[in-house]
């Protein structure tokens, strides 16, 4: 899988990919909920049968899953 990353260290919010071992991967990660909300569908898109999750780091809270293994 070939994709951009972006990183963000003070970041809050993640888009996380999961493998084919189940591990969970980050994507992309957003300080804005508004702007990770708006990239999750394209994202989900483009990986199509793969699970993407947006979670909150602090929470820990999974906020949207795509449908995937």
């Amino acid at each position: 899988m070939a994709g951009k990353v972006c990183l963000a260290l003070d970041a809050i919010y993640d888009i996380l990919i999961t493998d084919a071992d189940g591990q969970h991967l980050e994507l992309e990660s957003f300080k804005d909920l508004e702007a990770a909300r708006q990239r999750f569908p394209g994202l989900a898109a483009q990986y199509p049968g793969t699970k993407l999750t947006l979670w909150n780091r602090n929470t820990r809270s999974i906020l949207a899953e795509s449908d995937g293994y």
